[in-house]
């Protein structure tokens, strides 16, 4: 990260300031380390615009977040450690600490990022996660249903690993394909074991890549930045076969070239509706946690709201700050009672008696 680059983050900074909207900005890690820390595309919807950056060194972390704190209305921080931490000057003397859980983890993007924002709201996403929904949810609309499909995944890293069981658990077979033979298969048999008991296709390892992508109707590379998908693998799969490039740069020149000769469709994800339902996601349990989450007492009885777990008698409500609606009386095992006694009965009397005064 460099002058040159802050200069960039302030003119986008002005650019989508200018659409009058509530402004995003996230900054990422990739696992695939690249030359320069680099700008995302802007997205505009209907409320808010976002922008961001993918950063490869921490060490200039502070002088970004200074210049983007109160400047962006909401600020989204990568919670998923994908690149080495930088450490400055005067933790490297210290190397009695190298080995500490402490240590490491008090030096998380996301640590240092709540640790300098003061200004702007900021939550945590995990643009892995965003990228595998994003993916299972086209998929499923493309094909209308996933049962009985054969999927290949090359490559059964975090994005890789985490599809395949949102997959099967479609009803989808899935083949995994990954170069190290020991992880692939340690994988695929943690995956078919916390697979749900009633799914009934299975997620398959093969060594061989060509033997993995025999006549699938879905291939899907997810390798870090390795050309895995030949010319080889395109004649190999279903003529009617989706390809999707899930990470970048996975198909060669060649077999970008043979499978548009052959209509095969080759689709890049786009995680805009994902990142898009996250931010509201985000803001709306924002709110929940300040306004609804928890536990208050009346008086005359305890309410409950948010999904705050409520003991025997408890009254639940749609929120512990400005209730208006009564959802029921908590059980104390986490269900409401189906029968009310008559002191519970007295208490919902005059909670709604206190809600219609409010």
């Amino acid at each position: 990260m460099n002058i040159d680059f802050l200069d960039k983050i302030c003119l986008r900074l002005k650019e989508v300031q200018a659409f009058n909207k509530k402004t995003v900005f996230s900054i990422s890690t990739t696992a695939k380390i690249e030359p320069s820390s680099y700008l995302t595309p802007t997205r505009v919807f209907d409320e808010f615009v976002l922008t961001g950056c993918v950063i490869f060194d921490q060490k200039n972390l502070p002088s970004l977040l200074k210049k983007i704190d109160g400047q962006f209305d909401i600020i989204l921080v990568d919670s998923e450690k994908k690149i080495s931490l930088s450490m400055d000057n005067h933790s490297k003397n210290k190397k009695h600490l190298y080995n500490t859980a402490e240590h490491l983890e008090s030096r998380t993007l996301s640590k240092t990022c709540f640790d300098h924002i003061k200004y702007s709201k900021i939550f945590e996403f995990k643009p892995n996660d965003l990228t595998v929904n994003a993916t299972w949810c086209f998929l499923s609309q493309r094909f209308k249903f996933l049962s009985g499909k054969k999927v290949t995944i090359l490559g059964a890293g975090n994005i890789g690993s985490k599809l395949a069981l949102k997959l099967v658990e479609c009803g989808a077979e899935v083949h995994l394909h990954r170069r190290d033979f020991y992880k692939g298969q340690n994988i695929v048999k943690g995956l078919n074991l916390i697979k749900p008991k009633g799914a009934v296709a299975n997620i398959h390892f093969h060594r061989n890549l060509i033997e993995s992508t025999f006549l699938s109707d879905i291939l899907i590379g997810a390798s870090n930045g390795n050309q895995i998908i030949s010319v080889d693998v395109i004649h190999n799969v279903n003529k009617n076969c989706l390809v999707v490039d899930l990470g970048k740069n996975n198909l060669s020149k060649e077999a970008i070239k043979i499978a548009l000769e052959n209509s095969l469709e080759i689709y890049r994800t786009d995680v805009t509706a994902s990142i898009e339902a996250y931010i509201y996601e985000a803001l709306k349990m924002h709110d929940i946690i300040l306004n609804s989450y928890g536990k208050k007492y009346l008086g005359f009885c305890e309410i409950v709201s948010g999904g705050y777990f409520g003991q025997h008698g408890d009254i639940v409500v749609d929120s512990i700050n400005k209730p208006t609606k009564i959802l029921g009386v908590a059980q104390g095992d986490g269900l409401f009672k189906q029968v009310l006694g008559a002191i519970d009965k007295n208490k919902i009397k005059k909670l709604k008696n206190s809600m219609n005064t409010q």
